[in-house]
């Protein structure tokens, strides 16, 4: 031990599969739960779960290899990152309401704290980070 502290996470690699999103939720849940603290009466596992499920299938649909998952928390933030072995970067759809998809990159604007992209070798990560405060 160096004597720095850990900082609480759990990972999981998911199959590049469409019934690997529901298990993304489900696993969510279940870190957090791991987690403890006040993560676990906070609306932010509803956020993280919906988030998640919204990272993981642009991973499948748009990515390349099975997705990794990383939670992270730091006693104040809870930080979500997707990593996949492609290159091409998640963008913006400009979609209308009736159309079916395209809202995830929405989502992700509008109920993170701050996000972004982290180039990787092979491929990338997307990560997100919520807010312990509202």
């Amino acid at each position: 031990m160096n004597g720095e502290p850990t900082i609480p996470s759990c990972e999981s690699r998911f199959p590049a599969v469409t019934a690997s999103i529901a298990a993304a939720r489900h696993w969510v849940r279940d870190c957090v739960e791991g987690l403890g603290g006040p993560l676990r009466q906070h609306r932010m596992i509803q956020n993280a779960e919906l988030l998640v499920s919204e990272m993981i299938t642009n991973a499948i649909r748009h990515g390349a290899g099975p997705p990794l998952i990383r939670l992270t928390w730091n006693g104040r933030l809870l930080r979500i990152a997707v990593s996949d072995s492609s290159d091409r970067w998640p963008r913006m759809r400009v979609t209308k309401n009736t159309e079916p998809g395209g809202f995830g990159m929405l989502l992700l604007e509008r109920l993170a704290y701050r996000w972004g992209v982290t180039p990787r070798h092979p491929g990338k990560t997307v990560w997100a980070e919520l807010s312990l405060a509202p």
